[in-house]
């Protein structure tokens, strides 16, 4: 793998927002609504699924 040359950081990173529970429950439920495929989630799910008998 090739060495990377970043340049240094010399400020502290931006403060992020601490969110309530409450604002973090609509972010969750924003996300599920909008990013989340269950068509696809159920497909790779049956691939994913072991089908095949197992004995000891």
């Amino acid at each position: 793998m090739e060495d990377l040359e970043l340049p240094p950081i010399h400020e502290p990173p931006p403060p992020r927002p601490i969110l309530s529970m409450d604002d973090y429950l609509k972010f969750v439920e924003f996300n599920l609504k909008h990013n989340f495929d269950r068509k696809t989630y159920e497909e790779r799910k049956k691939k994913l699924a072991v089908n095949v008998r197992f004995s000891l």
